[in-house]
């Protein structure tokens, strides 16, 4: 029975009460899902990486949702409540983030930070005048049906947008205008106290940001080690124990890594975002399958 069909993933129930399967599809999608297309066996790929990553990352104590693999594309995980938070933690400045902080773009690029930054994102966008009479939030698969014409997003509609804690309140600001520019679209309920938000930030985000990064600089290429640029995870509390764990995947879609540290030589989705020819992103989501196989 089929639990809940997103755009490139399926969740069915599982065999056992508590497990559920995570199928993956062939298919990816950039821009909000403006641009989708189907890649042949991409779901092979993903799926093999992310079953290396959450292998390495129990290995070294990290919890996460994974029981194990169940077939090429799909795996066994735990039933696990999903916060909508994706939680990003970078090395490096790229992508978004030069929108919110465009100072950055004065620093030799790309701009490597010494310690790690940390952003939280709410998975629900927000809808603004003159599509509501006050701000609210909305599902974002909604969001999408309603306002999302031909690759492009009615105004109003902020997808993804960031979050700000100050004293506590959490706001949401617009993901790509400067956060010190722009005002807060609103104030979003909590869904985290200050230690667990804490825990979740020193825990969850720099272990496994830390863990993974030690990973591929151990992965040497012709270009020379690789570096994760960035990594995006989302977590979910396990419902066979109350644990907040590393759920969903960790794949190709979720970091940016660049070999010899070059985003020139990026095997990451950014390839497909840039419409490099399909085979070769396919060519490149096969190799990081067959790289992620030597995490140790």
């Amino acid at each position: 029975m089929i639990l809940i069909e997103g755009k490139t993933k399926v969740l069915r129930e599982g065999d056992k009460p508590g497990e559920v399967i995570l199928e993956t599809k062939d298919e990816l999608t950039g821009g909000d899902a403006a641009k989708r297309e189907t890649i042949h066996g991409i779901a092979i790929h993903k799926t093999t990486q992310t079953r290396n990553v959450f292998a390495l990352l129990e290995s070294h104590g990290v919890p996460t949702s994974l029981i194990g693999p169940r077939d090429e594309r799909s795996l066994l995980c735990h039933r696990c409540k999903m916060l909508p938070l994706e939680l990003v933690v970078r090395r490096f400045a790229w992508g978004s983030m030069l929108k919110r902080e465009p100072a950055l773009l004065e620093r030799p690029q790309p701009h490597r930070f010494d310690a790690l930054r940390l952003e939280i994102f709410h998975k629900h966008a927000v809808l603004m005048p003159p599509l509501t009479p006050e701000p609210q939030q909305t599902d974002e698969e909604d969001a999408r049906s309603r306002y999302l014409r031909d690759g492009i997003w009615s105004e109003g509609v902020f997808t993804d947008p960031l979050i700000q804690v100050r004293e506590g309140r959490w706001w949401l600001h617009p993901a790509k205008l400067p956060v010190d520019a722009a005002k807060p679209l609103m104030e979003t309920s909590a869904l985290l106290d200050g230690a667990q938000l804490s825990a979740l930030e020193s825990g969850l985000m720099t272990r496994t940001f830390e863990i993974l990064e030690r990973a591929w600089a151990g992965i040497d290429t012709e270009y020379g080690p690789v570096a994760l640029a960035d990594l995006k995870i989302e977590v979910g509390v396990r419902q066979s124990d109350g644990e907040l764990v590393v759920a969903d995947v960790i794949d190709n879609d979720s970091w940016r890594i660049w070999p010899g540290g070059d985003p020139a030589r990026q095997l990451d989705k950014q390839s497909f975002r840039e419409d490099h020819p399909l085979h070769l992103v396919a060519e490149n989501y096969e190799r990081v399958a067959a790289l992620t196989g030597q995490f140790g």
